[in-house]
């Protein structure tokens, strides 16, 4: 390999490591694991040589070259031990004992559908989580931790331990890809993991299972007044959607850090640009405008646009809908939201904020704003031209594809599909 495994890690995984192993609630969290658990690991390995096969060189040669392989690319010499778990479905994990070897399990079901590169992209994978030590937080014990005061770590911190996971994710997957030593088998393993099927079942297409990420933009969502339920919320994931893997994986394939790590002369895309379309996409993971209860600036200033957006696009048929109002006001969270009198003040206001809003949004923020206010169009269950035409113009303002508003408006008509 022509580079280290340290120079295909994830920019936000080294980032968001370094801040959370110096706050003060992770750190107490970590003690508090370690008493806990003290001895868990050689149970673990207990509990897998009476419940698993551990796969030697002299039954599983073909496993043990491709572990040989991930070793020597990602340079990892410490001890590793290979188990098959009897289980229907296409699954792996890494697990560090307190002493001992490393521990590697895969399904038996993964073991026999999988081919010898994308067998290396998931072992690959979960060794990647080894060389770059995601043992050393672990999730979600960390965020959920908690004693007679309370949880250890605040909310802030906990979404900054849950983005870190998805960073973590796609530095593994980056790993596993360079061993397989190319984007089709890496992105076809993954595609196996979501479907669970095998490719004599199904035609791989990337390119559709990528495009899904599309679809994620314009889902509707956040449409009830309550919105504590953490457990619905996409920014308490640990791992990244499957779509958004694929794509990550197929951007890191164009990087002159894959070229290089491959051994071929880097001409692609440069550090900066890789992370940047990877936390474009993994931004449809994190908290919402609608959910997020710090009130930040953005937060604040998208709730704002909404609010104009929702009725200036409500009212460009001549009126507003009662329908349409409560849509708003079950958005936004706001019982007081009162059919505005001043709709020129209204409008003026909705242009300048959206000029503030592109210049300081993310595009995934930008998408969600469309995509709530074409839901308030829709909530009286006719959205007409001059809606459509307003809604429209308000993606054109904001830089957001306008085949979100179709997606939108397809989802809500058949939440179900």
């Amino acid at each position: 390999m022509g580079t280290t495994a340290a120079d295909i890690q994830s920019r936000r995984d080294r980032v968001l490591r370094s801040e959370l192993v110096e706050d003060w609630g992770v750190t107490h969290a970590l003690r508090k694991i370690d008493k806990l658990t003290s001895g868990y690991g050689l149970r673990t390995r207990r509990n897998l040589l009476t419940g698993a096969l551990r796969l030697t060189r002299s039954m599983a040669s073909e496993a043990h070259r491709s572990l040989s392989a991930c070793r020597e690319v990602l340079g990892w010499d410490k001890p590793v031990e290979l188990y098959v778990k009897p289980d229907p479905m296409v699954q792996a994990f890494c697990t560090r004992a307190v002493s001992g070897p490393m521990i590697i399990g895969i399904s038996s079901r993964l073991l026999e559908t999988f081919s010898d590169a994308e067998l290396r992209f998931v072992i690959g994978h979960e060794l990647g989580h080894a060389v770059y030590d995601h043992f050393a937080i672990p999730m979600p014990a960390t965020a959920s931790l908690e004693d007679v005061g309370g949880k250890f770590v605040s909310r802030p911190v906990s979404l900054k331990l849950y983005l870190w996971c998805r960073a973590a994710e796609v530095s593994a997957d980056r790993a596993g890809m360079v061993c397989a030593g190319g984007v089709d088998p890496a992105a076809h393993a993954l595609l196996k993991i979501a479907s669970g099927l095998g490719t004599n079942v199904i035609k791989p297409d990337l390119a559709a299972f990528a495009s899904q990420v599309d679809a994620l933009h314009a889902t509707p969502a956040a449409c009830a007044d309550e919105r504590d339920e953490d457990r619905v919320l996409d920014c308490f994931d640990t791992h990244p959607y499957s779509p958004l893997r694929v794509r990550a994986l197929l951007a890191f394939g164009r990087s002159q850090a894959f070229q290089r790590a491959v051994g071929h002369a880097a001409d692609g895309i440069d550090a900066d640009e890789l992370e940047r379309l990877v936390e474009l996409d993994l931004g449809v993971m994190e908290p919402t405008y609608l959910e997020d209860k710090a009130n930040t600036e953005h937060a604040e200033l998208m709730r704002r646009v909404l609010f104009c957006a929702g009725v200036t696009v409500a009212a460009a048929n001549g009126e507003i809908a009662p329908t349409e109002l409560r849509a708003l006001r079950a958005l936004l969270g706001a019982r007081n939201v009162d059919i505005p009198e001043e709709l020129d003040a209204i409008k003026k206001e909705l242009n300048e904020r959206l000029t503030e809003a592109k210049a300081k949004v993310p595009f995934a923020g930008r998408a969600q704003i469309v995509q709530h206010a074409t839901i308030v169009a829709a909530a009286d269950g006719v959205v007409e031209d001059t809606e459509i035409a307003e809604l429209t113009r308000l993606a054109a303002e904001l830089g957001v594809d306008p085949q979100v508003i179709d997606h939108t408006l397809a989802g809500a008509s058949a939440p179900m599909d």
